[in-house]
């Protein structure tokens, strides 16, 4: 299906509100981690980072929800949260450019297995260790994603352009 130019300036605009929620996040973020810093932090301490790191995946596959329901809008039933991060990675020529590398799509990957854990860890203890360690490469996943953002909105500006 073709899509006209209303439509990708409203995916553009979605994907740019997106990334204002995104920045609102990542500014709750890093209070938390300020916070932790300052203090001897106890379990409620890391579940507020967890729940932070959560609420930053879970916006960034809403962002990518956007883009597969605007150009192709299928997914595999089974395991369509890791597929749909794979896909970002693909370009199906003639409709519409890759968002990342494949190098990214496995750090947000990462992010989205922590995401899995930390919904479902109601019968075991939050690992400390794996919580801390992710955490670490979170500002940069982040910084790479919104650099791959701005280089798509070119890209769909570029469509949008030449309709």
């Amino acid at each position: 299906m073709k899509k006209d130019r209303i439509g990708f300036l409203g995916l553009i605009s979605e994907l740019e509100n997106d990334i204002d929620i995104l920045d609102e996040l990542m500014l709750k973020y890093s209070l938390i981690n300020n916070k932790i810093k300052q203090i001897q932090p106890d379990e409620f301490d890391w579940a507020a980072l967890g729940y932070t790191m959560h609420n930053v995946y879970n916006m960034l596959e809403n962002y990518f929800l956007r883009i597969s329901k605007f150009f192709e809008n299928n997914l595999e039933q089974t395991f369509w949260h890791k597929d749909l991060v794979n896909k970002m990675t693909i370009e199906i020529d003639g409709v519409r450019p890759k968002l990342f590398d494949r190098n990214l799509a496995f750090k947000i990957n990462e992010l989205r297995a922590f995401r899995h854990i930390f919904r479902y860890i109601y019968q075991s203890e939050l690992d400390i260790d794996k919580l801390q360690n992710l955490n670490a490469k979170i500002p940069k996943i982040i910084n790479e994603f919104k650099l791959c953002h701005n280089l798509f909105i070119k890209k769909l500006k570029e469509i949008v352009d030449s309709l």
